[in-house]
């Protein structure tokens, strides 16, 4: 059976976007966003999510993806956004929820069960507080000793023992991880990752419209950003990380991987209803 990828949101949203007079329901959460980019493009991916609510369910379906539910109730949270014009977006949402230790037991215990080994497991997005100090580090080790390949990103405590850990991919954007890191600046920040993760972790920091920059088997490297008209960012960071997933699966060497994921990001943020379309008319799936 070939290897799937398991896109766990442990916050999701349900969002309502006014944009363009128009009024647009979506399920979201950084997780699900990357599913649905990597089901857009052929790849074997599952949503996983907590018991959410039929609302967002209804939704999710919406994006034609397999869901697999956490045997835990936490109600997706409820988000609104409203978009004006390029770059001008406003978004609010309801408060994280807080988990007990028995949700983060049944959550570990989940993933244990089903996920195989070759398979991956992205994380993304904010987290349910309430996780102990090493939850996120013993569930990391304890997957990678069976194979799972593991890309997080996140901020604070998730990202922080995701490095300790080891696993595959790290990234942040440079506002969260100038935060996680308490540091200032894109290379101070790659640096204090590397050395927490001991160069065991190719890593990732987001730059917006200057692109990103990465480390990898010891080489850094600042991508920039193709000059776009950009109408909407959001999201953006999401078809990165299906793009870094994607190129990885597929064997591609590192430079053509994270040229693919900065570009890929920005046509998201430049008109991103189509493209998947303009993705394939490139040439870029060859």
């Amino acid at each position: 059976m070939p290897a799937r990828v398991w896109c766990w949101t442990p916050n999701p949203v349900l969002e309502t976007k006014f944009t363009e007079g128009r009024r647009i329901v979506s399920a979201g959460g950084k997780g699900h966003n990357v599913a649905r980019q990597l089901r857009q493009w052929g790849f074997p991916v599952l949503s996983v999510v907590s018991k959410v609510g039929k609302d967002w369910l209804r939704a999710a379906r919406q994006d034609g993806l397999p869901i697999r539910e956490i045997p835990i109730y936490s109600p997706a949270r409820t988000g609104w956004a409203l978009v004006q014009g390029p770059e001008n977006r406003m978004d609010f949402f309801t408060e994280d929820p807080k988990w007990k230790t028995s949700d983060w037991g049944r959550s570990a215990l989940f993933l244990h069960r089903n996920i195989r080994k070759g398979d991956w497991l992205v994380v993304a997005g904010s987290v349910p507080t309430g996780a102990r100090q090493g939850w996120w580090r013993t569930l990391f080790l304890g997957l990678k000793k069976r194979a799972v390949r593991i890309a997080v990103d996140g901020k604070g405590q998730i990202l922080l023992e995701a490095l300790q850990a080891g696993i595959g991919w790290a990234k942040g954007n440079l506002a969260e991880v100038e935060e996680t890191m308490n540091r200032e600046g894109e290379s101070r920040c790659l640096a204090a990752m590397q050395k927490i993760s001991k160069g065991r972790s190719s890593l990732m920091v987001t730059l917006g419209s200057q692109g990103l920059i990465f480390y990898h088997e010891g080489w850094p490297c600042k991508v920039p950003a193709p000059r776009i008209r950009c109408w909407d960012a959001t999201g953006s960071g999401d078809v990165v990380t299906a793009a870094l997933i994607y190129g990885s699966h597929k064997g591609w060497e590192i430079g053509k991987v994270v040229g693919f994921a900065a570009w890929a990001g920005s046509e998201n943020a430049a008109r991103r209803n189509e493209v998947v379309a303009r993705l394939k008319g490139r040439g870029v799936f060859a």
